[in-house]
């Protein structure tokens, strides 16, 4: 979850697992004329590290991820986006739906983990450490989530 998120759209995400990233990336991810358009360019694991291609900069952003949400997510660790591609490609080999989520936990770093139900459905969990998390200003108007 980005920093400076509204106290309402935080406590929505706490409480739903969803957050506008995990939306957006649900809708670049699974759209099929991506899917088409961009295999290939998945398999190669430097979209994984560092700034993400043009191409996928532009898709996020055309999903409704706003610049910040885009910067925050080309910050995260590139081992954790390396997990992400995968499930990525699989899901795209497989012709399968994938799906993400974001929750707080109490260690210490950011994690990326993959969750299989009893169907096999995939999801992945975007996990924020809960000592991240900040409240600024007196006014409530917003949240900073630091990891």
């Amino acid at each position: 979850m980005p920093a400076y998120s509204t106290l309402r759209t935080f406590v929505e995400a706490v409480r739903s697992g969803l957050t506008n990233i995990t939306r957006c990336l649900e809708a670049v991810v699974n759209d099929p004329q991506n899917r088409l358009d961009h295999a290939a360019d998945m398999n190669d694991p430097a979209v994984a590290i560092g700034e993400f291609p043009a191409w996928l900069h532009s898709l996020l952003l055309q999903a409704g991820l706003s610049q910040a949400e885009v910067d925050h997510m080309e910050r995260w660790a590139d081992s954790q986006k390396e997990i992400v591609r995968l499930e990525i490609v699989s899901a795209i080999q497989g012709n399968r739906p994938l799906r993400f989520g974001w929750e707080l936990h109490g260690g210490d770093d950011v994690i990326s983990e993959v969750r299989r139900d009893a169907n096999q459905d995939v999801r992945v969990v975007f996990r924020s450490p809960r000592t991240g998390v900040q409240l600024s200003g007196l006014n409530f108007g917003s949240i900073q989530v630091e990891a």
